[in-house]
């Protein structure tokens, strides 16, 4: 069974076959492809290098700065581990002080110390022997200045100088 499709480039396909029947064959002739000439290189010896002072400098340099620094983290290391040590301690003695705190809060019996007063001799202070100061009044003072004449007022002036000066570098 046939298609029953069309064919569009038929007719452009049969008409392009005719034209190259009708014309004698003629060999293509390629384009030349320049060959270029395969030059191997050879490989020459490279000259001794001397090896630079400050290259040597540089890395002598570098290697003390990183034992420098390894020594400065052993440092940290044991540094850090006597801070914990501390800490530790530190805890510990607080808990102690507390423990001892409330020991020396409790030897102390007021009830008993005040029997021991009275069996050595000691009274309660009577109502006369009791006296009250009142404060409630504004405070003064009184300076009582002796005036010096002379050369001994001069070398006072100069002493209080000499003094307000320390006094103010202090």
């Amino acid at each position: 069974m046939g298609s029953v499709a069309l064919d569009l480039g038929y007719l452009e396909r049969r008409a392009a076959a005719e034209r190259t029947l009708d014309r004698p064959y003629e060999p293509r002739t390629l384009p030349r492809v320049r060959q270029e000439e395969k030059t191997r290189t050879r490989a020459r010896a490279r000259e001794q290098q001397s090896v630079s002072l400050f290259a040597v400098t540089g890395f002598a340099a570098v290697a003390v700065l990183c034992v420098l620094l390894l020594f400065s983290y052993v440092r940290l290391t044991e540094l850090s581990d006597s801070v914990v040590t501390l800490r530790n301690q530190y805890t510990d003695l607080k808990a102690n002080e507390a423990s001892l705190l409330a020991e020396y809060e409790s030897a102390f019996d007021l009830s008993a110390i005040e029997e021991e007063a009275m069996a050595e001799g000691m009274k309660k202070p009577q109502s006369g022997q009791v006296y009250y100061l009142d404060l409630s009044g504004p405070d003064k003072a009184v300076v009582y200045n002796t005036e010096k004449t002379g050369f001994a007022a001069l070398l006072a002036n100069v002493g209080k100088g000499f003094y307000t000066a320390v006094e103010y570098f202090r």
